[in-house]
């Protein structure tokens, strides 16, 4: 089993924190001296501290986990003290394993059921894994180290050439 858990950029939430803050005071003290158009800005100003909360929950609490496990690809999610197993995905269903430059460039991008974003970070160097799921393609987005990309790759071509048996460990390879 290989694991890998991507480093968390605080310098990046800390700025959108930031930005949520400042434009949530800004709205409010402009809402007090524009007081015909005040339930609009108030409106806006709570979408703004909405927003805040999510970026909270979402950059700063939750971490998440990719591992390879035999033939399976494993997405857990840990926000504050439970742990989550997101997803049990089959390798040998992979279609492809690529940069998000080489996704949009090999048009894979079309014929998409599904896009789910396991990524920890905003920006980075985010990879794309697409693959099949009941007859339909789907995509999922995650942040993995270089070192994890190449050991992923190394068992995709293993799954893919190997005979594939009807037993999951994990009751699925649903995504959640």
């Amino acid at each position: 089993m290989y694991k890998y858990k991507p480093e968390r950029n605080v310098k990046q939430v800390i700025l959108l924190m930031a930005g949520c803050i400042i434009g949530l005071l800004s709205i409010f003290a402009l809402s007090i001296y524009w007081e015909s158009q005040s339930g609009i800005l108030r409106f806006i100003g709570f979408l703004c501290a909405a927003l805040a909360i999510y970026v909270v929950i979402r950059f700063t609490m939750t971490e998440m986990e990719y591992a390879v496990e035999g033939n399976s690809f494993v997405i857990a999610k840990t926000v504050g003290n439970k742990r989550t197993v997101q997803g049990v995905l089959d390798l040998a269903d992979t279609v492809a394993l690529v940069t998000k430059e080489e996704y949009r460039a090999q048009g894979l991008n079309k014929n998409l059921s599904t896009i789910c974003n396991y990524s920890q970070n905003i920006g980075g160097k985010h990879w794309f894994y697409v693959f099949e799921f009941s007859g339909k393609r789907a995509v999922v987005e995650f942040e993995p180290s270089d070192a994890f990309v190449a050991i992923m790759k190394d068992a995709i071509d293993k799954a893919k050439n190997e005979p594939k048996d009807d037993h999951t460990d994990y009751d699925g390879g649903i995504l959640i």
